[in-house]
């Protein structure tokens, strides 16, 4: 029989008690970490923060990643186009009580040089993560452009 627990009572997450609470918060700062990185242009830095399996669902390409190098790939190319920042509006987010898996969906911009001129791109997220070895890792990805208002 499985165990249900109610919102906010202690949950494993990788062998630490935590509370839903506290995974959330931990994702959050993933998130928000991730934000900060993609600003630095660092692509090993950016890696690092995706679980060895993570699938990558990218803004501007077509292509599904699912391995390190496509994720390098992609973000070789997406950082080149001199990524100044990437604003984050948190708009849901859940935890997996039994997965111990955060959701976190929303909707970010990217402020982007390319040339001399300042390109904002809106998008739409989901980012899964998960606590695996001690640290909160991108499990899942995936993002796209805004369509314009119907």
């Amino acid at each position: 029989m499985t165990e249900v627990r109610p919102i906010g009572v202690a949950m494993r997450c990788e062998d630490v008690l935590r509370t839903d609470q506290s995974c959330l918060a931990a994702a959050r700062e993933a998130l928000f970490r991730w934000a900060e990185v993609i600003a630095s242009r660092r692509v090993e830095d950016v890696l690092a923060l995706y679980a060895p399996d993570a699938i990558l669902v990218p803004t501007l390409s077509d292509e599904i990643g699912e391995r390190e190098e496509d994720r390098r790939r992609y973000f070789e190319a997406f950082l080149s186009n001199d990524v100044q920042s990437c604003s984050i509006l948190i708009q849901k987010k859940r935890v997996s009580r039994k997965l111990g898996t955060v959701v976190i969906g929303g909707l970010y911009t990217f402020r982007l040089l390319r040339g001399n001129l300042e390109e904002l791109v809106p998008a739409r997220f989901l980012f899964t993560f998960e606590e695996i070895e001690g640290q909160w890792l991108i499990t899942g990805h995936h993002s796209s452009r805004l369509s314009e208002v119907l």
